[in-house]
């Protein structure tokens, strides 16, 4: 019986969800972590509250870079612009496929009720 299941995929990694331990494993690069889906949430906000944009005009060598760190996680990264665009690709991707498959589990689960 297969317990993973694929989330979301890009070229440069892809999610996972294992139904016996109910967590997100998350595939990037060097990146291999696996999530409870509080911490997944809390990894996506902290992902998603790098501002992108004014890195891109900012012409020091230090805005290059981003180190990523996530300690509970063991997650300690530099990534350069492009990767953290590709991983907040991966990351906002596998958020919507876990919200997609609770909205239809719920509708689903719902409508099973009324039969």
């Amino acid at each position: 019986m297969n317990t993973l299941n694929e989330l979301f995929s890009t070229a440069k990694g892809h999610s996972l969800q294992c139904d016996l331990t109910s967590k997100v494993i998350l595939h990037f690069g060097e990146i291999q972590a696996s999530f409870r889906i509080q911490d997944f949430l809390n990894f996506r906000r902290l992902i998603n509250a790098i501002d992108i944009h004014s890195r891109i005009f900012d012409l020091s060598d230090e805005s290059d870079y981003e180190f990523v760190e996530a300690p509970k996680l063991n997650i300690y990264h530099k990534l350069t612009l492009c990767e953290l665009i590709q991983l907040r690709e991966l990351v906002n991707g596998t958020f919507f496929a876990i919200e997609l498959n609770s909205m239809l589990h719920q509708i689903l689960y719902k409508d099973s009720e009324l039969v």
